[in-house]
């Protein structure tokens, strides 16, 4: 199979994961579900670094466990917790958010020089998120800023990992999901959210979906783009990264039966033309020098 291949089976398990996790919060606390699902991705890193012989060994820690904080522990508590409170499609849109924000930290953290470009996609962005909440910003769901939080703290984790020049391996994954694992263990312990009696009523389908999609699917993503990276380039791997959330807003029509929105089909257009703008500047960039 191609890497290209590869990168949309990767597309497509990234953005049936938020369908899946919608499932399961009707049956399991959001608190116990992130914390599984954190584990269970971590515990599939592991078995496949075992069975390629990939060292474990990773240096700088202690920057690491910031990051985990950031990019795991927090991130999935905000997101979950968002999650359980708004509909798949505005899950898909919120982190269709997500480069346009990575843009941003760099501005700041990494002393990046903005163009033209890049700025107009920004206000096509902000413009494109008002028109999806119908321009109601007063009286928007707390699950979205939950969401939002959730999405910037994963943003900012990952700018810190260029920043602090880590290499993005599959022992630095496999350290941050272990490490955000035991954050939000101990946190559903302090809130009495562990309770495992939950699980029971989990449909056996649901598990399926939950190992296949959360688990092996996860654990799929991080190699294949770690290998992408290696192949192709970190610029042409982000471009399938904006076909996640296209997989999580079609999914959420069919499978949570969640009406059309034009508004939000137009948001969408509209942040695929501010992806295309920083992405096409920059790749016109990257030739030219």
């Amino acid at each position: 199979m191609s890497i290209y291949l590869q990168l949309l089976l990767a597309s497509f398990f990234w953005g049936t994961n938020v369908i899946v996790m919608k499932l399961l919060l009707s049956e399991v606390s959001f608190l116990l579900l992130a914390t599984i699902r954190v584990l269970l991705s971590c515990l599939f890193i592991a078995l496949y670094m075992k069975i390629k012989h990939i060292d474990f060994h990773c240096e700088n820690k202690y920057k690491i466990i910031i990051i985990s904080i950031l990019a795991i522990y927090l991130n999935f508590y905000f997101t979950f917790l968002g999650m359980s409170e708004v509909k798949g499609i505005d899950n898909a849109f919120m982190n269709a958010l997500a480069p346009v924000f990575t843009f941003i930290f760099s501005l700041v953290l990494l002393k990046k020089k903005g163009n033209l470009y890049e700025y107009i996609a920004i206000c096509i962005t902000v413009f494109a998120f008002l028109l999806s909440i119908h321009f109601q910003i007063f009286s928007i769901r707390i699950g979205f800023y939950y969401l939002f939080i959730g999405m910037i703290l994963y943003m900012l984790g990952n700018v810190l990992i260029q920043k602090w020049q880590l290499s993005h391996t599959l022992s630095l994954s496999f350290y941050e999901l272990l490490y955000g694992f035991m954050f939000l263990f101990l946190h559903c312990i302090l809130v009495d959210q562990f309770d495992m009696k939950q699980l029971l009523h989990i449909p056996l389908f649901y598990w399926l979906l939950f190992i296949l999609i959360s688990g092996i699917g996860f654990a799929y993503i991080q190699v294949t783009y770690i290998k992408a990276i290696e192949k192709i380039g970190a610029f042409k791997t982000s471009f399938f990264l904006g076909l996640n959330p296209i997989v999580t807003y079609i999914e959420s029509l069919f499978f949570l039966k969640e009406s059309f929105d034009w508004l939000h089909f137009i948001g969408f257009i509209l942040l695929g033309i501010a992806i295309y703008l920083m992405k096409g500047k920059n790749q016109k960039n990257i030739q030219n020098t």
